[in-house]
């Protein structure tokens, strides 16, 4: 009876573990510092838009770098420090690409757990509006790493008026991909030793829309006559919806079987649409000639039910130094 008591426990301890969620979500802005460097650069060459290609590292406690991080509600920020070094090039017509990846001490070593490839169009030149759409495919290593990103595609666009002293944006971001978890039980049943393992896969698809409002102060020639500074708060509001679905490979087969028929097996998770949370986000952004440094702080004050004793606040912090050539 114990023994098939530790195999009930094992198997519900497996089913129900990545997607009970009350935990804080950990997002960011709707703008990564590529496109804060990007505005830069097109501020102040404004008269003569020019293509330029970028070279960018970047520290922060992410995961990922993204421009939409509603997902990050499935995953925790990380507890490590993140380096992201990236390559980038913008056309003065607007388009752009960027292949980046993250470094991380993980699983007792330091190495790049990920890469992303993410092609992307901003509109250049207009006064009235900003908009920018991209897509972003993250090619994972390890999909059983917590380390890992749960998202492979990424999809995201935002608008933004720009003529009032408060610019009021909404950004949309659609995002899916997999992750997988595998535990291990030995025990020892009529005398026989056992080992029962079980591997779960999570495919995530999550929707998101940003709702914001904003300003930017912008300083040149502050030190130098090729030098500029851009200071830009934004208040937040985030909602989304998402859905999980959640497949086993076992070999503890008869056990699995009978709680797949009484209903205690869950296959799918859904998250309503609904608001999640409202955030502060500081973004400073200083370009000296072709050199540029984008620090980045958000608060982030999470909206629906936790857990007792859990923090409603995330602080996300960033550093970019990038040069364009």
């Amino acid at each position: 009876m114990h023994k098939l008591y530790y195999l009930v426990s094992l198997i519900l301890a497996l089913t129900f573990k990545g997607y009970a969620q009350t935990s804080p979500e950990h997002k960011l802005t709707e703008k990564d510092s590529l496109e804060i460097i990007n505005e830069l650069m097109q501020l102040l060459d404004a008269d003569d838009p020019v293509s330029f290609a970028f070279a960018n590292v970047g520290i922060g406690n992410r995961l990922f770098s993204l421009k939409n991080n509603a997902f990050n509600a499935f995953q925790s920020t990380a507890t490590k420090i993140i380096y992201s070094p990236s390559l980038g090039y913008f056309h003065k017509s607007g388009f752009g690409l960027t292949v980046g990846a993250n470094l991380l001490n993980g699983e007792g070593s330091f190495g790049v757990n990920q890469y992303s490839l993410s092609p992307s169009f901003d509109l250049a030149g207009n006064e009235h509006i900003a908009f920018d759409i991209s897509y972003a495919h993250y090619f994972v290593k390890d999909k059983y790493s917590v380390y890992s990103s749960p998202i492979q595609n990424d999809f995201y666009t935002a608008f933004t008026y720009k003529k009032t002293w408060l610019q009021p944006g909404i950004a949309l971001g659609y995002a899916n991909g997999e992750y997988k978890e595998a535990k291990y039980k030995d025990t020892v049943i009529a005398g026989i030793r056992r080992h029962f393992y079980d591997s779960i896969n999570y495919k995530l698809n999550v929707f998101s829309i940003m709702m914001s409002v904003s300003h930017e102060f912008d300083w040149y020639n502050i030190l130098d006559k090729s030098d500029g500074l851009s200071l830009t708060p934004t208040l937040v509001a985030n909602a989304g919806s998402g859905k999980t679905t959640i497949g086993h490979k076992t070999n503890a087969t008869i056990l699995f079987n009978i709680l797949n028929k009484r209903g205690r097996i869950p296959k799918l998770q859904k998250n309503e649409f609904a608001m999640q949370s409202v955030g502060l986000n500081l973004s400073l952004g200083y370009n000296i000639g072709s050199l540029s440094f984008v620090p980045q702080l958000y608060i982030d004050y999470y909206l629906p039910a936790i857990d007792p004793g859990s923090n409603r606040f995330t602080q996300v912090f960033t550093f970019n130094i990038g040069y364009g050539f």
